[in-house]
């Protein structure tokens, strides 16, 4: 059973670590938008695959190597500050 939060609640997502206020009176959101909940499940899905990979292989540096790169890729984008 789900504890009950009262509406009015600030929550913080435990994607981007944004607060947010609760505004629910069943379930409470997790995140605080559709994109960080999207990237948690895209990362989960992610992180369950490289579980399989057997890393200790000849070409293991490699592979790790290439994560890095294509990770060095994704461009983050700054909040703007009002």
């Amino acid at each position: 059973m789900c504890k009950s939060i009262p509406i009015g609640t600030e929550l913080i997502c435990p994607v981007c670590g944004n607060t947010f206020i609760n505004t629910s009176r069943s379930r409470p959101r997790e995140y605080c938008s559709d994109n960080c909940k999207n990237l948690n499940k895209f990362l989960s899905a992610f992180e369950r695959c490289l579980l399989k990979v057997d890393f200790k292989g000849s070409c293991s540096n490699k592979f790790k190597g290439e994560i890095m790169r294509r990770a060095n890729l994704i461009r983050c984008v700054p909040k703007k500050i009002n």
